[in-house]
């Protein structure tokens, strides 16, 4: 480690169950980055007053400074490592995964979370998970009315304040399976997305795949059975050993490469142009079609707006021969939102690119998806 060791260990307030929690605990494990868990409710004060806002995982470290955002954590943790980056050499790569690293955190979660709290099995485990962890000897609330709070402000607010309902909840299934599905063909033939090294791509989509999809009962027993080269994958992502996971890149984008890209534009770039300009206009809440299905109501998010312009800002730092192999492997119309002339209405966050040791904000207002 280079000069980022004074900052270790790290504390990371967060939960066992946390979808962004284990994309950075995997991350942390990986690069031997010590670090102890901090209780997230009980230190809520802490984290608003140090990060400027409460949610999970936020990072404290050992010279008295807080992160937030696991994207830039990454970013910034990587730069005080040595050895290989995650962040591909090859600037194609590189921008190809960063794009679904933003499909991990942003498109999968609406899934994830309707996976976690709309099937009965499912909510019941995290609901207990939750308090076990986080509320009981904290909040003074008897176990079944904590559990039943935690059921309805999960359910009410990240599924169907996320636009769930009995009209769409296919295709939030079908996200998942068609996810699946791209992974199940990508890590059959080798051991991470891009290659034989893990890349930015392999540990964006721990987000989803690890706490959520690889350990919820009904997605997991999916998993199993539909892709079980992606289930190994978890296994070989929380385990593990950079003397045993280096190696090549591939040379070319392949074909399930871009199969995977295809379903990033047809979903994820449509929420993003969609959020977008709602944004732009003013609204609080938008809809949009995708694929097949029509989708309501959705909660205008600021941070995705910021999301957007990071994936542009990569976008314009490409050269030109850069630029147009990145334009052969996205042949989606809706992929023209990473480089058309639309202007966005800025979001005005972090404006002095001081992320992650920014005031941060929630994907959505003050935390959950408003109604």
């Amino acid at each position: 480690m280079r000069q980022g060791a004074c900052a270790w260990p790290l504390t990371v307030y967060g939960s066992r169950i946390s979808y962004y929690t284990g994309k950075i605990e995997t991350y942390l494990r990986y690069r031997s980055i010590p670090y102890k868990m901090g209780h997230y409710l009980a230190n809520r004060r802490r984290l608003k007053a140090g990060a400027g806002v409460v949610q999970m995982p936020v990072i404290e470290l050992a010279d008295g400074r807080w992160m937030s955002d696991t994207t830039p954590m990454l970013a910034w943790l990587d730069t005080q490592q040595d050895g290989p980056s995650i962040y591909p050499v090859d600037p194609v790569l590189n921008f190809l995964a960063l794009l679904i690293e933003d499909y991990a955190d942003e498109w999968l979660w609406r899934s994830a979370m309707h996976y976690r709290w709309s099937y009965r099995p499912d909510r019941q485990y995290a609901a207990e998970a939750l308090y076990t962890e986080l509320v009981r000897g904290v909040l003074p609330l008897p176990r079944p009315l904590a559990l039943n709070r935690l059921k309805r402000r999960q359910l009410g607010g990240f599924v169907k304040g996320d636009g769930v309902t009995r009209r769409t909840r296919f295709h939030a299934d079908r996200t998942y399976l068609t996810a699946l599905d791209c992974l199940q063909a990508i890590v059959s033939s080798r051991p991470f997305l891009l290659g034989q090294a893990p890349s930015i791509a392999d540990f964006g989509l721990m987000a989803p795949m690890f706490r959520h999809f690889s350990q919820d009962p009904t997605p997991s027993e999916i998993m199993r059975q539909r892709a079980p080269a992606v289930y190994a994958w978890v296994a070989r992502m929380w385990n593990l050993n950079p003397a045993l996971s280096g190696g090549d890149l591939i040379a070319e984008v392949d074909a399930p490469i871009e199969a995977l890209l295809q379903e990033v534009c047809e979903t994820h770039l449509v929420q993003h142009r969609q959020n977008a300009e709602a944004f732009g206009e003013g609204r609080t809440h938008f809809g949009m079609t995708v694929q097949d299905c029509r989708y309501a109501r959705l909660p205008v998010s600021r941070y995705r707006v910021w999301c957007l312009e990071q994936l542009r800002k990569a976008w314009a730092a490409l050269d030109g021969e850069a630029q147009a192999r990145v334009k052969s492997h996205l042949s989606s119309p809706m992929a023209h939102i990473l480089w058309d002339d639309t202007k966005l209405v800025p979001s005005t966050y972090d404006v002095d690119n001081a992320a992650p040791f920014n005031r941060g904000i929630n994907v959505y207002g003050s935390g959950v998806p408003p109604r």
